[in-house]
């Protein structure tokens, strides 16, 4: 019985001690300190040439403190703790010079130095109001080629290669859209809406933003569609059952020019799912931000599983661009 009372005093004692002896370990723990970047250029109003605010991230497992060694330049979390995006306050450079600051970043006995350069640079953006529509396109035009409507009913599989049809080719000219694997030839137009893709080649929509965007401007865009994968069936009319679904999800990417997809440093968006259709006659609708694109940009909608074999099919339609905020 005595040995038992010591025991268990033994362990009320650790348990007591336990929390200390974990925060200890903790207040005792190494400094680690991780900037995301040691430079930033920004152009003479402030913010990158995309228009929106320099950021960094600073991981610091002890905090950290950032101070500045010019007026012109600030953060908006000079202090923290743990994994946090700071946001780069620069006021405009108003003087004839280009002008160099720097950020200390310290952390117990660690520091890091982020040099920012403001430039003379200016804002190129294109000064038209928020929600100006860029492009408006539901592809009813496609209808006078004679395509079916496979995604409502997918035992109607009659649908046209743009390339066949001159009167299909010119619009596409005057869109700015191309194939954007035009050696697969697998770009296909329904009823009112595109199909790409076939066994081993997959496809997208490639537009050129120099249709919808003034020579020498840049602009932030939100781009919006609809897009629904192919569907497998078998019978016809009121018997048809689901066979399969293609695995296909969808990626927007900036693949020539200047701008960035939904950040101010990635060229192309994450996977779009369309996980959730479970049968025909259904479609996702989809969106991201085209930040700093210009006249220049050339964007693409497109399968994410392009270059990969097998069967990615899928549809596009009512592609939509109108002007979003920069920040």
């Amino acid at each position: 019985m005595k040995k038992t009372f010591l025991h268990l005093l033994l362990l009320m004692g650790c348990a007591c001690c336990f929390p200390s002896c974990v925060e200890d370990k903790a207040e005792d723990a190494a400094a680690r300190l991780t900037v995301s970047k040691v430079s930033v250029e920004v152009i003479r109003t402030g913010t990158l040439s995309t228009g929106s605010k320099a950021t960094l991230d600073v991981l610091a497992n002890r905090g950290y403190a950032i101070t500045s060694d010019a007026d012109w330049l600030s953060v908006d979390k000079p202090t923290g703790k743990g994994r946090v995006s700071v946001v780069l306050d620069v006021k405009p450079n108003e003087t004839e010079d280009i002008r160099v600051g720097h950020l200390a970043v310290v952390s117990g006995g660690l520091s890091e130095t982020v040099t920012v350069t403001q430039t003379l640079a200016p804002d190129t953006d294109d000064g038209l109001e928020i929600d100006h529509v860029y492009l408006d396109d539901d592809f009813s035009w496609c209808e006078q080629f004679g395509g079916q409507d496979q995604v409502q009913f997918p035992d109607q599989g009659s649908t046209q290669a743009v390339r066949n049809h001159a009167a299909a080719k010119l619009k596409f000219t005057q869109m700015g859209y191309s194939e954007y694997n035009y050696g697969g030839n697998a770009f296909y137009m329904a009823k009112h809406y595109f199909k790409m893709g076939k066994n081993n080649q997959q496809n997208g929509l490639a537009i050129d933003m120099g249709k919808y965007i003034q020579k020498g401007k840049s602009s932030t865009i939100t781009l919006t569609f609809d897009a629904a994968p192919v569907v497998s069936i078998d019978g016809t009319g009121s018997g048809i059952t689901l066979r399969g679904i293609d695995d296909t999800a969808v990626t927007v990417e900036v693949y020539e020019g200047p701008g960035t997809v939904d950040s101010p440093s990635v060229k192309q968006s994450a996977s779009l799912s369309m996980s959730s259709v479970s049968s025909w006659n259904q479609w996702v609708s989809m969106k991201v931000t085209l930040y700093g694109v210009t006249d220049r940009s050339q964007i693409v909608i497109r399968s994410t599983q392009f270059g990969v074999s097998g069967y990615h099919r899928w549809y596009l339609d009512n592609v939509k661009m109108v002007k979003a905020p920069r920040d």
